[in-house]
């Protein structure tokens, strides 16, 4: 057996759907071993959608999504998925070809530090440099990927040691479960956030993407109402509200504002979110003087990333959630509902005011009619997608009643462009769920030459392209601040054309009766479906 057999005989083991990947340098043995195995292997046209491919496969199953590239400059183009990767938290393994290991650093073919330029972002990144223990590594990487705080991992994988012949009973140095269940919740700290309970009148709880990593949905759900507590997501975070509910106030931080909560909230409770800018730092003027913040993370480095807190707790959320509903109930602590109540009075009066902002729009399609269409065919199962800074401002601001993990927008490194790709992952993970992208323009053309990619591989998903010919929310602060757009602007395209020229089909629609006929069909396709929705400039802040 050669090592790359094993390796790819250890990625089906752990149970790798396929891997996103380019052809190149450094692949060949790989990729036939792939085939050879059956392990499928979904190829894109540029590494930077291979990387998002895998980062979202990662982000959508909360297992490891991986990603195959050459070597040099395509490693480089694969760590925009990488770093997006790093910024969300989410498992993912970068694999990477290289010339032989013999000659690294003689200069070789495109000989490049690759694990170098890997390590800043990633949990593990190594060379595979003895053939003997390719399993151990490839254990390593995927405990790495997923245990704590979840991220990226990389591997370097030399042509030589590909090439090696190896034992397939090689022993492997025994590691832990990468699955490990966390340490429980100290009580003492358990009886302590009660205790700040008990005295809050105005708490806020934050469910960050550290608690949708911990699969802390249905913990989440009980405690938000047994407590009558006002819960929010930060901006780009993982969201864990699979169902609408009374207790969610949609997201935090966003460019366009939102309802006055964080500013009076007595008491602050941060589960697997970060202190940084979409909570105004956990400073005043941002919170109250008096705010008593309490923060629990599964990681170390995340729990203490910003500032102190008055409780810090290093446990996995699901488990403190479920331990502070318990005791709760036992000490028979029930906040009253006026805060919850008077919470949803100021959410939907400045959703409302932000729905101001269509009436003030000059006539024609609005991305709003994007949403209500999409709202029309949504089900529990629709994989939905926001690639886009203006139409993410609508979707953020006026759709959101719930707030389900499937539901995908670019993650914490606010990167555009990801969309595409995330959509053909989420088809190839998952056949049989429909699969919606919302993107802008500007967005939808980091990686518009994926269409045919997809459209050749048989990935079928719709796309409902915002066509307002400008980065939208970047004119919108231009305008404001200066009077015009600099820089902001883009041209018009054809869109519906050059998805056709692509293999996908195309549909241009002038009015909104037309949006959810197109939708329907189009989900019902084996290739990509963009509807070119041309819609008038218009922005949440507009009001």
């Amino acid at each position: 057996m050669l090592g790359v057999e094993l390796f790819v005989r250890e990625l089906k083991a752990r149970g790798t759907p396929f891997i996103a990947t380019t052809c190149g340098h450094g692949l060949n043995d790989l990729h036939k071993a792939c085939e050879d195995a059956g392990l499928r292997l979904i190829d894109a046209r540029n590494e930077q959608a291979a990387g998002y491919m895998a980062e979202v496969a990662g982000r959508l199953s909360r297992q490891v999504g991986v990603c195959a590239v050459s070597s040099g400059v395509a490693h480089v183009n694969a760590m925009t998925g990488m770093v997006n990767a790093y910024f969300d938290g989410a498992p993912a393994l970068f694999i990477t070809g290289s010339a032989a290991m013999q000659t690294m650093g003689k200069g070789h073919f495109q000989d490049l530090d690759q694990v170098a330029l890997a390590a800043p972002v990633c949990k593990y990144a190594r060379t595979i440099d003895q053939p003997e223990r390719i399993r151990q590594y490839a254990h390593e990487a995927f405990a790495a990927a997923l245990s704590g705080r979840p991220g990226p991992v990389h591997l370097t994988f030399p042509v030589d040691i590909q090439a090696t012949e190896v034992s397939p009973e090689q022993p492997v140095i025994v590691l832990p479960d990468a699955n490990m269940p966390s340490p429980p919740p100290d009580p003492d700290q358990i009886s302590r956030l009660v205790q700040l309970l008990s005295q809050a009148e105005r708490p806020l709880l934050i469910a960050g993407t550290g608690l949708y990593y911990a699969r802390g949905e249905g913990a989440l759900a009980s405690f938000a109402k047994a407590m009558s507590i006002p819960v929010v997501v930060p901006i780009w975070d993982r969201g864990s509200i699979p169902q609408p509910s009374n207790e969610f106030m949609g997201t935090i931080g966003t460019a366009t504002g939102g309802p006055r909560l964080l500013a009076d909230a007595d008491l602050i409770l941060m589960l697997g979110a970060a202190c940084d800018y979409r909570v105004g730092y956990l400073q005043p003027p941002a919170i109250r003087e008096d705010a008593r913040i309490a923060r629990i993370d599964v990681d170390p480095a995340q729990l203490h990333q910003g500032g102190s807190a008055h409780v810090s707790m290093l446990a996995d959320p699901r488990c403190v959630l479920e331990g502070l509903t318990a005791a709760c109930a036992a000490r028979g602590i029930h906040p009253g509902a006026a805060w919850l109540k008077e919470a949803r009075a100021r959410q939907q009066a400045f959703r409302q005011a932000c729905l101001e902002a269509r009436r003030l729009a000059p006539a024609g399609l609005h991305a709003l009619d994007i949403l209500e269409a999409v709202r029309s065919v949504l089900t529990d199962d629709t994989i939905l997608l926001i690639d886009g800074g203006n139409i993410g401002q609508w979707f953020h601001q006026v759709f959101i009643d719930r707030y389900p993990g499937h539901w995908l927008t670019c993650g914490a490194s606010a990167v555009v462009g990801y969309g595409l790709p995330g959509a053909m992952a989420a088809r190839a993970l998952y056949p049989d769920r429909p699969v919606i992208l919302i993107s802008g323009d500007g967005s939808l053309t980091f990686t518009v030459a994926e269409l045919e990619s997809a459209a050749r591989q048989r990935l079928g998903f719709v796309i409902l392209l915002a066509d307002d010919q400008a980065w939208g929310i970047t004119l919108t602060e231009q305008r404001r601040r200066y009077g015009h757009g600099i820089t902001s602007e883009l041209g018009p395209i054809e869109y519906a054309t050059m998805a056709e020229a692509f293999g996908a089909h195309g549909v241009r629609v002038s009015s909104p009766t037309e949006l959810v006929p197109a939708i329907r069909q189009g989900l019902s396709a084996d290739r990509p479906t963009l509807i070119h929705v041309p819609v008038v400039r218009s922005n949440p802040a507009d009001r």
